[in-house]
Formats: C-alpha cells, structure tokens, sequence
C-alpha cells in the first residue's frame, strides 16, 4: 500500500500495534458499567465522554473498543495521549488509520490531505462490516470537530463513533447532534455498589469511601488504597498534586480564582458570590465551570444553584485560607451575613461552626435560635454546636438556655436539660413578670421534654395548660404543643380522636410554616398504624409522608432518622424479606441516640427478632442488654418494664439462659403511665404468664391467662398482640382437646395476619409456641396456611390487592374476612367451612356488614368495601 498524506505505512501500522497494545491494558480488571456503553445506548450513533481527568474516560473508551472486536466489528481505537508519527495532525490520524484498517487497495503516492479525509469516508460508508471508531483525548477543535461531525452525518448507521475529550471544548459542535449520547461526570462517577466492586470493599467501608469521594473514580483508587483514618482524603499528597496538575492545570487563572472562592461558600450561586467577594460576572465564570470543565453541577434541588465534589471543595478551601490568611473570617462574616439577611439560620449556624466563633451565639437572638429548634428541628447540628460554647453563656442567654435544653430532651439528656431550665429560672435576670421569656418557651420547652422523657401524661397536661397561656401570643409554640399532643395520642393508642389532633395541628404548623412539626405529626400516624397492627397501613403512611413537601423527611437528620426506624420495623414484619444491615444499624443509631420509648423499644424488638432468626442470639441479647442500661440510664421506667417482658420471651423462645429475664413481673403498682399504655403492659404480661403455664403444662391456667391478654389487647386495638393472644390461646386449647375451637382460633390468627401484613408477627409466635410446647408442634405446622385470599398465598399478592385494616373501619376484622371470600363467588356454606363457623354465624355477620355498609345485597356490599379500601 502506497503512503497517503505523507505518512509512512510503518509508522502507521506500527502506533495501530501499539494502540491494540495499549487498549488491551486499559481494559484488563476495570468495572465494566454496561450503562455507559452502546449496550446501555443503543440508539446512539456517538458516545461522548465529558468529563475532568480521572473519571475513567480513557478506560471506557477502550471497554466500547474490546466490546467492538468482541462483536466481530472492526475497530478503530487511538489514544492522542501517547506518542503518534510525526508532521500528522489529529484529523490526518484518523483518517490515516481509517484507510490503513479498511482499505485492501494501494493508491498515489501524491493523494492530499483533503484526498485521505474523503477516501476514509468512503470506506466508511461502502464497509459491508460494522466499524466502531474508539477516540481517547480529542483535542484539535476546529478541523477535527469538522471531520467527525461529516463521519455522524454522512456515514450509515453501521458506523459507530466512542469520543473522550482531551480538553474542555474540544467537541462542542458535535455535542449538540440529535444521535450524539453526551456522558459526563454524574454518569462516570460510580455508584456507592460500584465503589464497593472497585475496590473490593464492605458494605460500610465502601459507603466511607463514597462519601468522601462523591464516586468520582480515581478520587475512589486513591481513597481505597490510604490507610490514613481522617474524614477527608484533599491532605493526601497524591490528591493534591493529581487536584493541582492535572484537574486545576487545564482551568484559565480567573476561573480557578473564582472555583476556589465558590468553594467557600456554603451555597454556590452567582448572587453570593458576587455579594461575599465583591465580584462582577460571577454568574458567567460559574456556568463556564460548570459547562466546560464539569468542575461544578448544577443543583437538582434548587434552581440557580451549584454542588461542588467534596474532596475538590475540602482541597479548595485549604488552598483558599493560604491565599487569604487573616481574611477568612472576614469572609465568613459575610457569608453569615448573607443567610442571615434571608432567614437561612441553619446556614448561618454551619458557618459560625465553621469559623468556631461561638461568641456569634449571643447574636442570633430568640427567634433565629428557636426557629432552628423548633420550627426546622435542627437538633444534631444545634447539639454540636452548643458543645462547643461554654456552660456560663449558655445560662447568662435566656434564648441560648432554652434552645441547649430543647436539644438536650431531643438527644435524651432529660436531667441535663431540665438543670438547664432550673438554673435559668434562678437567675436575677428572670424575675416573676418573666420579662426574658413573655412567650413562655421555658415552659413550652419542658412540657414537651416530659414527653421525650417518656412522661407522657404530664406533659399532656403541660401542652394543654401551655395552649391556654400563651396559644394566642406564640401561634409558633402552639403548632408545637399541639403536635405533641398528637404523638402523645398516638402512643397511647387514643385512635379514634388522633386524626382530630393531627388535623388541628397540621393547620396551626401550616399557617406557621413550622416544618419540623410536619416530620412528628407523620411520625403520630406511622406510629398509630404499627401499635395498630396495621403493617400495610404504616407502610402506605411512610410513602405518602416521603413525597410530601411540607414533611422533607431528607432535609432534616432528625426527621429522617424516625422515618429509618419505622421503615426497618415495617420490613421487619414483611414474610419475604429482611432488612439489610445498612438499614438496621442506621436504625437503631437513631433510636438508642434520640429515639423516645416506643420507637427505642419497638426498634430494638425488630433487630433482636432479625438476629435470632439469623441463629445470632449472643448478638440479639447484647443489643436487649445494651437497651436495658439505656433506659436504667436515661431514667425511661416504662421502657425498663418491656424490656424486662420483651427478654423473657426471647429468652424462652431461643432456649437461651439469661440472667436479663430473672426478676418480678411488673405489678399494677408499677403501672403510672397513660391508661392504654398500662393496658399495653397488662397484656404483654398476661401473655407472658400464659406461655409459661403452657410450657409448664399448666393449660387451665395458661388459656385464663391467655384470654385475658386476648381482651386486654383487643380493648387497645393491638392487633398484632391479638394474634400472638389467638395463637396461644389455640394451641392450649389443642392440648386441652378442643380440637375445633383450636382451630378457628388459629384460622382467625392467620387470616387477621393476612389482612395486616403482619407476617413475622404470626411466624414468630408459632415458632414460639412450638419451642415451649413440643407436644403441640404437629397442630401448629398443620393448619399455617389455613386461609388464603382470592386464591393465592399472601406472598403472592401485591400491596395494592391485599386488604387495609383501617382504624375507622366501619365493619370489624372478622366481617371483612367473610366480605373477602364473598368477594371470591363461595356460598354461605363454603365460607363458613373456610373460617371454621357455622352458616348461622356466616349470616350474622352478613346482616351487620349490610346494616353498616348501607348495603342492599351481597354484591353491592363487596363494592362498597373495595371502594372503601377494605377488601
């Protein structure tokens, strides 16, 4: 083959070898990310990979062209990084290697450079195999931009293009073509998964690994291969000077000036930025690193707004402070000033941290401070920050004392906080007018830290007097007593009157804007649902509280936590899944740190069940042990009481010896909570006491004892303890030899399991029963699916088929279970054969559902149910 456009055939042929050579290495034990190839885009006529050195471009470049030779496609591949013939520019390169790939004929010694690039797009479109052509570094804009729009355009679709920039622009034109995919940094970056696969790490190191790096690639390998235990990697020497060569070298001065002042800031926007540093055109340098060297993203949340990586933004700001010395306070001041102007306190609470002036705490007055502890709930940010400024301030500023003692009840440092209080009222500054405190949040303060402390019926009380007071002056105050009230309701099962309270309370936090108590007026009704039983329930709460603005369960630490630990109760009692760890330990993080007794206890019930089913009970019982000395710690009496029921129970259903579950049972004097709390208590005790007559062999005494749990737990509403009460009632009463009734105790057990979602509930009781009662383990096996709903296990059924067990429900549990096989086309007699009833029992029930539903018929009762979410 004769030489086209003054290049030598050896040259060429030789830098293809090498090329070949190279593309090999790139690809050889690298991620391969199928999403970010043509398999991912298979439309696309071009793949176009934008972004900063180190996000793997060179790497999926060569993946796309191994990909191509494996698919028996010819390929093109060539790395403008590496050393190519000389006097060839990187138009005349390509179109060189084209010809050199494709053509099988010679052709004059004379042909030009304009000659070469047309023969190459002949061969190109006359090919009868595919060609991928697989580019790394494009950096020659103008003629080569040319040159591979004309291939996008004019070759067939048979002809496939994988480009990376070598340099911010180089592809600009290209870039705006219908069929051209654009890949860029969001893309590239990995996965917190793909983190973990790189570099071959845990669950928990790789999440470390990804919060660091923000999944930008080589940031990762860098990450992975330290040692070093500090929360950032910009100290690292290999980060710095891969920052500074390689990212930061290719950025113009005057847009490096402006990243690193934008690192700065706690929010990047063009009006800041002009405002903090006194900048003209901030807006455009802004979009150009966004746009051009992908250095900055613009925010999915907020409009007009940028994220900045955090390893580039940690690195940036240590090089800002060698820059300005002195002069970073007085930058911060203004950044402070800036959010405090527009009411952005918690911004300004993040920049004081970040300067560690905490004299800036006199400053923020009453109602910055208590906008942030009540009506935004920032608790861990407020906790850190009050750590840091001394104790004397604290109690010398009434405002600073009453928000330190509202994070305090908040964290379940209940002493500590109401010391707090005590000090502040014997001040000479608080005299009796309370003229440091004339919208009483002193007392606001404590009678909603009563509740956290688990002193319900008191702070119920102090809400109310509370309300009276000062409701009219402090409707911000207000929304929050109201909104305690709510949860208070909620914990002690009060349904009928809590929508009432939650609806009262969400128009006072509205008219407000109190957005912290959104979070704990969800929260009252996710709780409600789960004492409730009322599994599927508490998950469709959780979904529509998660999209619900006002609630912004993401933006609040505090909020989001609760929210972790209800979802891990949910999947807890879900039959076909079990929580992973990620979500159990970032459950009960939350819950022994802030959580108050119901959600501590039922958190901590949760993972225990998880860790014996696992065949972990040394792990379960530590987990009981360490909750026991929370609440001995803490002062919280009631949840000491469950958790010396709960660890019985586990106790006798592992076989495990403990020395936890020794001790007196509570008696009624023990009892000094709300009404149906101690009723809750009652049960669980009167259940315990059955299952040990009933491992005793004790039956006449363990079916009293388990019929009154049975009433207790029904009074409550707490389904899920009835079918723990029904189960162990039935399988006495199989001992005892009332075969039938045993059995449609334990049909009904199934069926109301069914019906709530409440799966584990029932599974973990019968294998309870079956541990404690060997003799009754054939009658317990025998009959567990029983029951089953149109036809199919409840399994097999999706949420949006299977039953609401709604608290209002105008028909009770068992009717809707006769309504569901109605609804299946079965007789009177068949229905009452399914639930072990007789037909006479059968018609009952279907007089009292016509009567409630106002229903004429069978048939227009089964629609009223469907339309009213029963069935």
């Amino acid at each position: 083959m004769t030489t086209p456009s003054r290049a030598n055939p050896d040259d060429i042929s030789g830098f293809l070898k090498r090329m070949n050579t190279r593309r090999t290495k790139y690809s050889q034990g690298c991620l391969k990310r199928d999403r970010l190839s043509f398999t991912g885009n298979p439309t696309a006529k071009c793949l176009l990979y934008k972004a900063p050195p180190g996000f793997g471009k060179s790497v999926q470049v060569a993946q796309c062209a191994q990909a191509a030779l494996e698919r028996n496609e010819d390929c093109i591949y060539l790395d403008f990084s590496s050393f190519w013939p000389k006097d060839l520019s990187e138009t005349d390169l390509i179109a060189n290697s084209i010809v050199a790939a494709l053509s099988s004929e010679g052709f004059s010694e004379k042909t030009t450079t304009s000659s070469v690039n047309i023969l190459a797009l002949r061969l190109l479109t006359d090919h009868e195999r595919p060609v991928t052509i697989c580019l790394d570094g494009v950096a020659d804009a103008a003629t080569t931009q040319r040159f591979l729009r004309t291939i996008t355009l004019e070759t067939p679709e048979t002809v496939r293009l994988v480009i990376s920039e070598g340099l911010p622009d180089a592809t600009v034109s290209l870039s705006v073509l219908s069929d051209v995919v654009t890949i860029g940094p969001d893309d590239l970056g990995f996965t917190l998964d793909e983190t973990g696969l790189f570099l071959s790490l845990d669950a928990d190191q790789a999440k470390r690994v990804f919060d660091l790096t923000g999944g930008w690639p080589l940031l990762c390998a860098l990450a992975g291969k330290s040692n070093t235990p500090g929360v950032g990697i910009a100290h690292l020497p290999e980060v710095q000077a891969y920052f500074e060569n390689d990212v930061l070298a290719q950025v113009p001065q005057p847009l490096r000036d402006c990243l690193m002042k934008a690192s700065w800031l706690e929010e990047i926007n063009e009006d800041v930025c002009n405002y903090v540093f006194k900048t003209d055109a901030a807006g455009l340098k802004l979009a150009k690193l966004e746009s051009h060297y992908r250095l900055l993203a613009s925010s999915t949340a907020t409009p007009n707004r940028y994220e900045m990586n955090r390893a580039l933004k940690e690195y940036l700001r240590n090089r800002f402070i060698e820059a300005n010395g002195s002069r970073q306070s007085y930058f911060l001041k203004r950044i402070a000033f800036w959010h405090w102007r527009r009411r952005e306190y918690r911004l300004v609470i993040k920049v004081a941290l970040r300067a560690q002036d905490h004299n800036w705490a006199q400053r923020l007055g009453e109602q910055a401070l208590l906008d942030l502890a009540l009506r935004q709930g920032e608790i861990e940010a407020l906790i850190t920050w009050f750590t840091g400024i001394p104790r004397f301030k604290l109690i010398q500023t009434p405002s600073l004392a009453i928000g330190y003692a509202w994070v305090l009840y908040f964290g379940q440092r209940a002493q500590e906080a109401q010391e707090v209080l005590d000090r502040l009222n014997v001040l000479p500054a608080s005299d009796p007018a309370k003229q440091d405190d004339p919208n009483g949040w002193g007392e606001l303060v404590h009678a909603i830290g009563l509740a956290t402390h688990d002193e319900m019926k008191e702070s119920d009380e102090g809400c109310t007097a509370w309300v009276d007071t000062y409701g009219l002056v402090n409707p911000v105050g207000q929304a929050a007593a109201q909104t305690c009230r709510a949860f208070i309701a909620a914990s002690d099962r009060q349904f009928t009157i809590l929508s009432d309270q939650i609806a009262t309370a969400t128009v006072t936090s509205g008219a407000v804007r109190h957005r912290y108590a959104f979070g704990w007026l969800a929260a009252a009704g996710i709780l409600a649902r789960l004492l409730n039983g009322d599994i599927y329930g508490a998950r469709a709460e959780i979904r529509r509280a998660q999209k619900d603005e006002n609630v912004a369960h993401e933006r609040t630490p505090f909020v989001k936590g609760m929210f972790t630990s209800f979802e891990f109760q949910v999947q807890a009692e879900d039959g076909s899944i079990t929580p992973d760890d990620g979500l159990l330990h970032e459950a009960l993080d939350f819950a022994l740190a802030f959580g108050v007794t119901d959600v501590v206890w039922n958190t901590v019930r949760s993972a225990v069940e998880v860790y014996i089913r696992r065949g972990d009970t040394s792990r379960a019982f530590l987990l009981l042990e360490r909750c026991r000395l929370t609440a001995n710690e803490r002062g919280l009496k009631r949840l000491g009481i469950l958790i010396r029921l709960g660890t019985e129970v586990f106790a006798m259903g592992s076989r495990t010896s403990t020395s936890l579950g020794i001790g007196p049972l509570p008696s009624d004097e023990d009892l000094v909570f709300l009404p149906n709390q101690n009723r809750a208590i009652r049960a669980e005790r009167e259940l315990l006491e059955a299952s040990r007559f009933l491992r005793d062999g004790k039956l006449g005494l363990a079916e009293r004892q388990a019929r009154k749990a049975l009433t207790n737990f029904a009074a409550i509403r707490d389904q899920r303890g009835e079918i723990r009460a029904q189960c162990t009632l039935a399988a006495t009463i199989h001992l005892m030899g009332d075969e039938k009734q045993a059995i449609k105790r334990m049909v009904d057990a199934n069926l109301q399991a069914q019906q709530l979602g409440a799966f584990r509930s029932l599974e973990n009781r019968r294998h309870f029963l079956r541990v404690i009662s060997p003799t009754a383990k054939a009658f317990l096996g025998q009959k567990a699916d029983q029951v089953s709903i149109a036809g199919k296990t409840a399994h097999e059924l999706t949420i949006s088929k299977l039953p609401a067990a709604h608290i209002s429900a105008p028909i009770s549990r068992k009717q809707i279970g006769v309504l569901q096989h109605a609804a299946l086309g079965l007789s009177n007699k068949e229905i009452a054969a399914r639930l072990h009833v007789t037909e006479d029992t059968v018609k009952w029930h279907f007089r009292r559902i016509l009567s409630s539903l106002n229903a004429s018929n069978r048939t227009e009762a089964v629609l009223i149910a469907r339309s009213k979410g029963l069935i």
